[in-house]
């Protein structure tokens, strides 16, 4: 009973965890996209929003954490399940990251390129041929 406490504190905390450091995120984007606005003369207001590659990867890390308690449960009634329980946590975990990672990868190549023009001169960002 005390695993399933453990489980159900791990995953509050998770949730919670990412739910303020995307809140406090967006908080530091809307404060910064205020002050440009009223120096700018605008007074409109825009509500920053989560990207849905976060909200993606934190679905899996709740599902995660959700099968990790469930499964750990049912290896402990039978030690059988143990590769079924490994199985479908670490398939979807795995897929998520991969392409969480890959995204990433396209995201800061862009990114490089356009911050360094003089030095990537000559070199073409193919976002259709990034190799994983």
């Amino acid at each position: 009973m005390g695993y399933l406490f453990s489980v159900a504190a791990g995953l509050i905390g998770g949730v919670a965890a990412v739910v303020l450091i995307e809140r406090r995120r967006s908080n530091k984007r809307r404060r910064t996209r205020s002050r440009a606005a009223n120096a700018a003369g605008d007074e409109k207001r825009t509500a920053g929003k989560i990207e849905f590659s976060k909200l993606f990867l934190s679905a899996v890390l709740l599902t995660y954490f959700a099968g990790f308690g469930l499964g750990f449960w049912a290896v402990t009634i039978d030690i059988s399940q143990l590769g079924v329980f490994l199985a479908y946590i670490g398939t979807p975990t795995a897929v998520a990251i991969g392409f969480y990672s890959w995204k990433a990868k396209a995201e800061n190549v862009v990114k490089i390129k356009k911050a360094n023009p003089e030095e990537t001169d000559g070199i073409p960002v193919d976002l259709n041929n990034i190799q994983p």
